[in-house]
């Protein structure tokens, strides 16, 4: 009887200390886990599992497990066991969130999962931001299979879509660069990102898409309405357009919003000065156009018998040359007269601003070209003398401005550059070396 007893005792004893210890199956998930032993952690998951599917602990145990062997296989085909590894901790938590008390372990389900997103987002930068090389091709290549598998982890993630946007980009896949910023913008919708906004409309606009980033910018403006950025990009796809009148209404409005503000005006002025810039680039096609027709036009009257027909079909060429340059060249001077207005203006609110002085002098430089463009292409000697006059002149005008822009600003070598060619062509000799010098020719 003493020894029935006995073993009744011992039997219950042991019952009470399994039940102590918890599943059999999640004790050797702990220790297997201890010993790196992440096969045997899996199959003790899956048994814990199997033998109750509501076991929080034990989809944690899995998604440690799977995850760990995930990390073990080539980039490219993590996906699948990332895949696994996010629903087991997802299931953990929603499991856990059920418990009257919630395990330690199911609260490291996130960050655990967090932990994995980080590695491969980590390994997805070093390749798209080499510290000491170019990023590769290749290397490219292995970033976006390593954003693969962090936006597996963790579908939601701004980071990894803004990555995708900047690797595709440099890999000139610009249909890819459309559709991961799309996609962030979309993510982002509660928070809107203003630079989010600024790439795509880049993207859109070297596709040659100027209906969608119209549409684009017009809602980026509306979420961010004071933004420079946002009215600069709207003015340049105006421009892209051959809209200039809306190009500059929409960066007037801004002044006119608030007329002490230096960027706003600075802006325009600078937002005028790439129009003219293009502008002059025509007009310095019909000079040559003009100057071209004008030789061939002496040399056929100088014949003993000129060709009468060619004469007058010479001498029309030259009419509507004269007539389109007469056009644009005011448009030029109207526009430019208005940047230099707005460019003075911003001058006098803040001098410390060198690329407003750069600009200034790139205006004055801008019109003292147009008129050496005259003085070549007339015949008269007396007006090439006065055009030659005009210009040098202007050039001079110039110079106070270039030279405020590199006193503040002494290490930009574009300033310097335009310093040495305007001191050489002045004929000022020594302060040429000195700025050749600076500009590091």
């Amino acid at each position: 009887m003493k020894s029935i007893i006995t073993k009744s005792a011992l039997l219950v004893l042991t019952v009470v200390f399994i039940a102590s210890c918890g599943d059999p199956n999640i004790e050797s998930a702990k220790l297997d886990l201890r010993n790196q032993n992440y096969e045997g952690v899996l199959e003790s998951a899956n048994k814990a599992i199997e033998a109750d599917p509501n076991n929080a602990l034990a989809y944690y145990y899995r998604g440690v497990a799977v995850g760990e062997l995930t990390m073990k296989q080539p980039i490219d085909q993590r996906v699948p066991g990332y895949t696994d590894t996010r629903d087991a901790y997802m299931k953990s938590m929603e499991l856990g969130n059920e418990m009257e008390k919630v395990p330690a372990e199911v609260l490291l389900s996130d960050v655990r999962l967090a932990e994995l997103w980080r590695i491969e987002v980590n390994e997805a930068f070093k390749l798209i931001a080499p510290e000491e090389a170019e990023p590769t091709q290749d290397g490219l290549a292995k970033s976006i299979h390593h954003l693969n598998n962090a936006i597996t982890l963790e579908p939601d993630s701004t980071q990894a879509l803004t990555m995708y946007s900047y690797a595709y980009e440099m890999m000139g896949d610009i249909d890819n660069a459309i559709l991961y910023t799309e996609m962030l913008i979309e993510a982002l919708a509660n928070e809107p990102d203003v630079d989010a906004y600024l790439r795509l409309a880049f993207f859109y606009s070297n596709a040659g898409d100027t209906d969608k980033t119209a549409v684009l910018l017009n809602e980026a403006r509306a979420i961010f309405p004071e933004n420079i950025e946002v009215v600069q990009e709207q003015a340049n796809n105006y421009l892209a357009i051959g809209d200039m009148d809306s190009a500059l209404r929409v960066v007037r409005e801004l002044i006119d919003s608030d007329p002490e503000n230096t960027q706003y005006r600075l802006v325009f002025g600078t937002q005028i000065y790439q129009l003219v810039l293009g502008m002059n680039d025509e007009l310095r096609s019909l000079y040559d156009v003009y100057t071209e027709n004008s030789r061939m036009l002496r040399m056929e009257e100088r014949k003993a018998r000129p060709d009468r027909a060619l004469v007058e079909q010479l001498k029309s060429t030259l009419a509507t040359a004269q007539s389109q340059i007469d056009v644009l060249a005011a448009q030029i001077d109207d526009f430019t007269n208005q940047a230099e207005t707005e460019l003075l203006i911003a001058a006098e609110l803040d001098d410390q601003e060198p690329i407003t002085f750069y600009t200034l002098g790139i205006i004055y430089l801008n019109k003292s070209a147009i008129l050496f463009d005259r003085r070549n292409a007339t015949e008269n000697l007396e007006e090439a003398d006065k055009y030659d006059s005009e210009g040098r002149d202007m050039l001079r005008k110039s110079l106070p401005y270039f030279e405020r822009a590199a006193e503040l600003d002494p290490d930009d070598t574009d300033y310097w550059m335009q310093l040495f060619r305007i001191y050489t062509t002045l004929g000022m000799t020594e302060k040429a070396m000195e700025a050749q010098e600076k500009a590091g020719l």
